[in-house]
């Protein structure tokens, strides 16, 4: 009996006379039953760099790592590290962008490319769309959450999508596994795990703050001897990325002392944040900080015998200090100057500070070039001039003009100093950016006590005295508003009265209970 044949697709034999040629989709079809498509991951057991997109370090750039994978059943290379320059947001909500892994199947393409797709601005910003054009397969390999007027992308602004179901992990015939239960399972706990810790932190502070005035009222209630708490500090400044921080107190005993860390204004904790290394004039920081970041330490050191007065001094610096991290000012509204209007009443223009960051909001109208149209305090200057770009919309919302704005380090003052159009007085500008003081807040400055005076005009000038210096004047002097006993602090520019944090009636109890 005669065979029935019956033909089917089949390959890859040798040609014959150019009888056998093989389209790209046939070469690639073996992929769809070998392996999944996503990211090829590192040998297991290691951590996977392939296709990693991750802050650069540096300004608003973020690289993607050199990785293969098969996207749309086709191999996809690349060779080296990729940097991206995010572009900034000049509105004033977030936005969310996404790095994508784009194969483009159309006869005008064919070729693979990463691609950054820049999302819309909003309160509740959502991720850009992706697979829009027919034959164009798109995987998001990332997002990036880009703040109003941000300067820099850290890691925490990127989330990894490798291993979800957007961009999954290369898998093999017989061990696939259902990778977007499992990246669900991981957020979840990631959150869980967050919410845990953020709760930790809160129940953390409020027993540090009630076991330091419990230590205060037995201070002030049960001593029946005199005792001078003496405050020391210090401050590390990261020029690049650094794990091993110096405390720089040499008297520092931690048998008979406490020390406080705090990293960026925030309470570290200790052996979950940092440890004291076994020569204790170092500490090892559990993440490594980046350049421009800073690691305070305070050193508190009791000390039996000494004035009673100077005690009390003592006691409310403490307060005052670690008030200092966290202070904030609340928004203060300009005064603005030159003719310069706030927008509306609901974008009005105001100042911020929070610890030794300065914050600036709000929408004018009605600017002229190198006119200032406020003049921001003392307190509220940058460290070095300021210079960042923003848009003037029209009254219908579309961008009429680019400008730059510069706030002085020298005066304060803050203008309109460069526009690349035509700037009508009706135009929305937003005001929107963010920077470090030069001093901070005065409730945010750091204090470091150097003795009394017997007058204010005794108070030292000049290369003699630094921004923080606080000194007691014995003698009134109404001519400055200060009484008999009164600190004053060198702003950077002139003497300030020192506000008590804890007030006269307190200061009197607290004498009274430890005579």
């Amino acid at each position: 009996m005669a065979d029935q044949t019956f033909q089917v697709n089949c390959g890859f034999f040798d040609a014959v006379n150019n009888d056998r040629l093989y389209t790209a989709d046939q070469m690639n079809l073996p992929y769809k039953r070998i392996v999944s498509n996503g990211v090829f991951a590192t040998p297991q057991g290691t951590p996977s760099t392939d296709l990693l997109v991750s802050s650069a370090g540096t300004g608003m750039a973020i690289t993607v790592q050199a990785g293969e994978g098969i996207f749309a059943n086709k191999w996809f290379n690349n060779p080296s590290t990729l940097t991206i320059t995010v572009p900034n947001n000049t509105a004033l909500n977030p936005r969310v962008d996404s790095v994508i892994i784009q194969v483009d199947g159309r006869t005008s393409g064919r070729v693979g490319n990463i691609v950054y797709r820049t999302g819309t601005p909003s309160a509740s910003p959502a991720v850009p769309p992706i697979n829009t054009v027919q034959n164009v397969t798109e995987y998001r390999l990332a997002n990036i959450y880009v703040a109003p007027s941000a300067n820099y992308i850290n890691d925490d602004a990127i989330t990894d999508l490798r291993g979800s179901s957007l961009c999954p992990w290369v898998t093999a015939l017989i061990q696939q596994v259902d990778t977007s239960t499992l990246w669900n399972q991981y957020q979840t706990a990631y959150q869980n795990q967050f919410n845990k810790y953020t709760s930790d932190f809160e129940t953390y502070t409020d027993e540090q703050r009630e076991a330091w005035e419990e230590f205060v009222q037995t201070l002030t209630q049960e001593l029946s001897v005199t005792t001078n708490v003496i405050l020391l500090s210090s401050t590390y400044n990261a020029t690049g990325t650094a794990t091993v921080i110096p405390i720089n107190i040499p008297t520092y005993n931690p048998d008979t002392d406490i020390l406080q860390v705090f990293i960026n204004g925030l309470l570290a904790i200790e052996n979950t944040d940092y440890t004291i290394n076994s020569d204790n004039e170092n500490i090892t920081l559990t993440t490594a900080i980046k350049a421009g970041n800073d690691v305070n330490f305070i050193v508190f050191k009791s000390l039996i015998g000494g004035d009673i007065e100077s005690s009390v001094t003592m006691i409310q610096r403490l307060d005052d200090k670690i008030a200092n991290f966290t202070a904030d000012s609340g928004w203060i509204n300009f005064t603005l100057e030159s003719g310069a209007q706030a927008y509306d009443s609901n974008n009005k223009p105001g100042v911020r500070c929070i610890g030794n960051r300065v914050y600036l909001r709000g929408a004018i109208k009605n600017l002229t070039s190198n006119s200032t149209f406020c003049t921001l305090p003392v307190a509220y200057r940058p460290a070095q001039d300021h210079v960042y770009t923003t848009s003037a919309f029209n009254t219908s919302g579309t961008v009429n003009d680019e400008i730059t704005i510069t706030v002085s380090a020298t005066n304060g003052t803050v203008k309109l100093t460069a526009k690349s159009g035509t700037l009508s007085s009706t135009d929305k500008i937003s005001i929107a950016t963010n920077f470090l003081a030069a001093t901070g807040n005065m409730a945010s400055m750091i204090y470091e006590y150097m003795g009394s005076v017997a007058t204010y005009a005794d108070l030292p000038a000049g290369t003699e005295v630094n921004a923080g210096d606080v000194y007691m004047i014995q003698a009134a002097d109404p001519t400055h508003n200060i009484a008999a006993g009164d600190d004053v602090m060198w702003n950077g520019a002139e003497w300030e009265l020192l506000q008590s944090v804890i007030s006269s009636d307190e200061i009197d109890t607290i004498i009274d209970s430890i005579s």
